[in-house]
């Protein structure tokens, strides 16, 4: 919003930016504004009232009263005569003054004769127009005392009206900026890669700020080109797509602090000038907003917004480019991260890999005289089950992997899916919970093909796994049960496997082993907060 201390004698500049946040342009006929210029007409006696606003290039008339068009260029405007003085004006004879003599509205049909307007002065000091009378006969004596002391009261009524009205359209606005926020999130988050998170962006951003193009652009280690690679633009508007030169692309003879959002209002007006006037006008650029995005102290990309035609970029506005740069940014090295994350892990994957082969080999060269080879086949496919885990814990950063991949993946190195069934909930575990039930899984499959259900070709096995409510904290509870194989025989020794089964996941016990004649079957229980932090 314009401040008191920025009017500096009310510039036509600072009128354009004041009329620019007040949101009111080109707006529909409003009964609050209507009712002053019926008020004003029948006060004075005049057969014609009107809200006026000063434009750049024209007069709009908020509310009118005995007129019937919305607006005249501003060369025909009467209200703008010393407008930035702020004063009552008030001219009797409109053929007799030399600065309406020759005005059209005074010499053609309209046939103005008289006029008086009291200015509107926004809290700000800034004056963006009059509340007037117009007669179609002159008015030597004018107005009384009463009557002009009514206009003052009116215009100051009209001026406070469009405070308000401002202050309602901006909350209106915020919310519509919030909810893009909102949408440029969404989108960033189900966007597959960098390009698609910055042409949604853009999209979003043009749409909320009707501009004529958005995109974003990363800025070489020099801070000398930048690359577009995908802009949204609306119907009509050529892509500016590729390379350019950075100071070629923002046009400017005098950049601001490079810290700084570049924003211009009018690149043709006083404020800031084009130096590419021919290269502008080719792709569009009449106003623009570049918003850096900054990474110690140094610009690494820019969310720009280009309009074809003049206008204000309210303080909203700006605060909502930088939010959405921020997030978008945000997005783009998060998704750059991840990627080289993926890299990373896919090295290490594959080292891992490498070291449990070499392990393998070293195992069956040293051990390769020993007489019990069941054992040796045990090792190695230990050795696969833990390779397993740590493939399921890659996938998300060795931070925690889902029980029904690690189940999923030990299955398929046994070569038993088929007869096997899964079932429950998605359940996180930390790496080492993780580590501990892929070995579990595989002894127990170990187990059953050994001496279990999978030991024929009828038998099955069912895991499934649930969560329960208990009064400290929640339990996962995981059952083995098995089906269809031969009678049951409890074992008489307990092997390696058993002891492994036997101390729980992640050693926390809670282990229950029922050797029942028609099936084996095995309950586990442990915290299912500590198997996610295990």
């Amino acid at each position: 919003m314009i401040q008191a201390s920025d009017m500096k004698g009310a510039s036509p500049d600072l009128r354009a930016r004041a009329l620019a946040d007040l949101m009111v342009l080109d707006t529909a006929e409003e009964e609050a504004f209507d009712d002053l210029v019926f008020v004003a007409a029948k006060a004075c006696a005049a057969p014609i009232a009107l809200i006026t606003l000063l434009d750049a290039d024209r007069q709009w008339f908020k509310a009118r009263f005995g007129l019937d068009v919305r607006e005249t260029e501003i060369e025909h405007s009467v209200c703008r005569i010393d407008i930035d003085q702020g004063d009552f004006l008030e001219i009797e004879d409109l053929t007799a003054d030399r600065r309406t003599r020759a005005n059209p509205l005074v010499t053609g049909d309209r046939h103005f004769r008289a006029y008086a307007g009291a200015p509107l002065v926004l809290r700000s000091g800034v004056v963006v127009g009059r509340l007037c009378v117009i007669d179609t006969v002159p008015r030597p004596e004018g107005l009384g005392e009463k009557e002009k002391g009514m206009l003052r009261a009116l215009a100051r009524l009209a001026s406070e009206n469009l405070e308000l009205r401002r202050t309602a359209k901006m909350s209106d606005r915020m919310v519509t900026l919030q909810t893009a926020l909102v949408e440029i999130g969404d989108t960033i988050r189900n966007s597959r890669d960098a390009g698609q998170m910055a042409f949604a962006t853009a999209g979003v951003v043009g749409r909320v700020l009707s501009a004529d193009r958005a995109g974003f652009g990363s800025v070489d280690a020099t801070v000398e080109t930048i690359d577009v690679e995908t802009d949204w633009t609306a119907p009509g508007v050529a892509s500016i797509a590729g390379r350019h030169r950075l100071d070629t692309f923002r046009h400017l003879q005098d950049p601001p602090d490079p810290g700084e959002p570049l924003v211009v209002w009018d690149a043709l007006g006083g404020e800031r000038n084009l130096h590419d006037l021919q290269g502008a006008t080719r792709i569009g650029v009449r106003s623009l907003v570049d918003m850096p995005v900054r990474e110690h102290g140094k610009t690494i990309a820019i969310l720009f917004v280009h309009s074809a035609h003049p206008r204000a970029w309210p303080p909203e506005e700006i605060a909502f480019l930088r939010s959405a740069a921020d997030r978008l940014e945000a997005g783009v090295a998060q998704h750059r991260a991840e990627q080289q994350q993926r890299i990373i892990n896919g090295e290490i994957a594959h080292r891992l890999k490498n070291t449990l082969t070499m392990v393998q080999a070293i195992a069956s060269q040293t051990l390769r005289t020993v007489a019990d080879r069941e054992a040796i086949y045990g090792f190695e496919r230990r050795l696969i089950a833990l390779s397993a885990a740590h493939d399921a814990l890659l996938e998300t950063n060795w931070t925690q992997a889902d029980l029904r991949t690690i189940a999923n993946t030990v299955l398929e190195t046994v070569a038993f899916a088929d007869r096997c069934t899964l079932d429950g909930p998605p359940v996180a575990l930390g790496p080492r919970a993780a580590v501990s039930f892929s070995l579990i899984v595989h002894e127990l499959l170990t187990n059953a093909f050994k001496y279990g259900a999978l030991s024929n070709e009828d038998g099955e096995v069912s895991l499934t796994w649930d969560i329960e409510s208990a009064e400290a904290e929640d339990l996962l509870v995981i059952r083995w049960q098995e089906s269809g194989g031969p009678v049951v025989i409890p074992p008489f020794r307990r092997g390696f496997g058993s002891k492994l089964v036997s101390v729980g996941l992640a050693g926390t016990g809670g282990v229950n082993l029922r050797y029942d004649r028609s099936g084996f079957s095995a309950d586990l229980r442990a915290s299912l907060r500590y198997l996610a932090q295990a």
